[in-house]
């Protein structure tokens, strides 16, 4: 068993028992995500609000604000992700800022986990 998989595994049995992912979400409802290419976004996601926090005191961005924002699974699952205009083709699970090293579940990875 990697790390990858054992990181992959807390992530989703974290999400699973709370019935939430958290995301970064700025004072003006923007959300913060990652361009991957013209088609799609990469969507960082996390298993708690600390790990949000952490993230965004480690990480250097530029711009607005951003604070921890809990989003119930379903709504990520059931409108966010199978929202074309969105466009998110992917999930980074619980980045820490720190490295450029991050987990990736692609969308319909993620859908599958939760069914």
């Amino acid at each position: 068993m990697d790390v990858a998989y054992l990181g992959e595994k807390i992530f989703l049995d974290e999400v699973k028992a709370t019935g939430q992912v958290w995301v970064a979400r700025g004072v003006n409802n923007n959300i913060y995500a990652v361009e991957i290419d013209k088609e799609g976004f990469s969507l960082p996601v996390w298993s708690s609000g600390e790990r949000v926090a952490a993230f965004l005191k480690n990480a250097r961005l530029v711009g607005p604000r951003l604070e921890p924002h809990p989003i119930p699974v379903k709504t990520l699952v059931k409108t966010w992700l199978s929202d074309r205009m969105m466009a998110i083709a992917e999930l980074q699970i619980n980045p820490d800022g720190m490295t450029t090293r991050v987990l990736i579940l692609t969308a319909e990875e993620f859908i599958a986990s939760q069914a």
